[in-house]
């Protein structure tokens, strides 16, 4: 599957921080250590202008409570870091959409990389 790996050009082009991160030949991003994914939460924070891009109507976000929601897996199952699939929503909204509770990190092995 092509478009599922490792794009050279792109991936140096983008200057991550961690040599594990990557751009996909599909544009998807997979991101590895906290620089990176700080990087990506800001960029997403951005995009919404606070707002939550889950419920509807749309309310303002308390910045430091918002949540940062995989809309969809790509690659075997790992779930895409970029802003193509990724929503800034509010922990009720999170909570509702998946059943449960969910926590910063929760089931990505996130390591103290820098």
């Amino acid at each position: 599957m092509l478009e599922n790996r490792r794009d050279e050009a792109t991936t140096k082009a983008w200057g991550f921080h961690s040599k594990k991160s990557f751009i996909s030949f599909a544009g998807h991003v997979y991101l590895y250590g906290i620089k990176d994914h700080a990087v990506m939460r800001n960029d997403l924070w951005e995009r919404s202008n606070g707002m939550c891009e889950g419920c509807h109507p749309s309310h303002f976000l308390d910045v430091d409570t918002w949540q940062w929601h995989h809309a969809q897996k790509t690659l075997g199952g790992r779930r895409c870091d970029g802003l193509c699939c990724a929503l800034a929503v509010c922990p009720s909204w999170h909570e509702k959409h998946h059943n449960r509770s969910v926590r910063f990190g929760e089931g990505r092995g996130e390591s103290a990389e820098t």
